[in-house]
């Protein structure tokens, strides 16, 4: 995935770049209506696929939507520049736009199956940012024309109806995974001890002196789900993922104690945290649809 996700990342750069390139080069024939449009169009796909790219290689919430903000708004402002003030405001609120509606798609997208999604908003990309060159260069080559009628509504539909066709058989043989969906092939004694686990919800270690909460991560969410600990007594989490799937219950965070977005791979992981304030405290999977609380004394 992260070699995919360099690759896009490079195909975007450059045509991008070039795309800006070609509006800075022609900026006297491209002015007001066309340029604008040009620009908030650059800036939307740009910042929604940049958004998507970075959301699924970082998984960190803050982190994705300020880069991509910023990324945005960069591209909508170098994309209207040369166009004038109108264009450079329009271009600069749509990059912000296209890039936070990125981020957050591509937070969502790292629990699914983000190659085959991603590389479809790559498609996207692709024939957008394609269009934009030629318009260019139609626009601003008079000896250059494209007639749109000539292209027949029926091979749209034809293609459109090959692409959900396509989409439709990778998600009915399982490259698409949906968040909490638990595998078939999982073997059986692990689905039976994962429902054994589920009935022993809560422990508490209060009185012990170095506390440690052994945690089962199932289908139905985690066992124990509530966790009675002592104010200022280290605790260590040995959670047990026996789960194979791409869902987000591979991802745990803890966000009050600093705890954030820890990839729980099969097997055992290891956690420690202090809790340095009494209340109820909430840990959960990556996208907070399975939840538990800690309870600190």
């Amino acid at each position: 995935m992260t070699i995919f996700s360099i690759i896009s990342a490079a195909i975007v750069a450059l045509g991008t770049g070039y795309s800006i390139y070609l509006v800075y080069r022609n900026k006297t024939k491209l002015t007001n209506t066309p340029g604008i449009l040009l620009s908030m169009v650059i800036a939307v796909i740009t910042g929604l696929l940049t958004g998507s790219i970075v959301g699924i290689t970082s998984g960190e919430t803050f982190l994705v939507v300020g880069v991509t903000m910023i990324i945005g708004f960069i591209v909508g402002f170098l994309a209207g520049h040369p166009v004038g003030i109108l264009a450079i405001l329009m271009g600069s609120i749509s990059g912000l736009i296209g890039g936070i509606n990125g981020a957050l798609l591509g937070l969502f997208l790292q629990f699914i199956n983000p190659t085959i999604l991603l590389g479809i908003l790559l498609g996207f990309y692709i024939v957008i940012i394609g269009f934009v060159m030629v318009y260019i260069h139609v626009a601003t080559n008079s000896k250059s024309s494209i007639n749109t009628e000539e292209l027949s509504p029926f091979a749209i539909i034809a293609g459109g109806i090959v692409l959900v066709t396509l989409f439709l058989f990778f998600y009915s043989s399982d490259m698409v995974k949906i968040p909490g969906q638990t595998d078939s092939t999982q073997p059986q004694t692990t689905q039976e001890s994962s429902k054994q686990e589920v009935s022993k919800t809560e422990v508490d270690v209060t009185k012990e002196t170095t506390p440690s909460v052994k945690m089962l991560v199932t289908a139905k969410g985690y066992s124990p789900n509530v966790i009675r600990v002592k104010k200022g007594i280290p605790v260590e989490l040995d959670i047990e993922n026996p789960l194979e799937n791409n869902s987000c219950l591979s991802t745990f965070m803890i966000p009050d104690f600093n705890i954030n977005n820890v990839e729980l791979k099969v097997g055992t992981t290891k956690l420690s945290f202090t809790p340095d304030k009494t209340g109820e405290y909430i840990f959960s999977c990556g996208m907070q649809m399975f939840k538990g609380t800690i309870i600190v004394e």
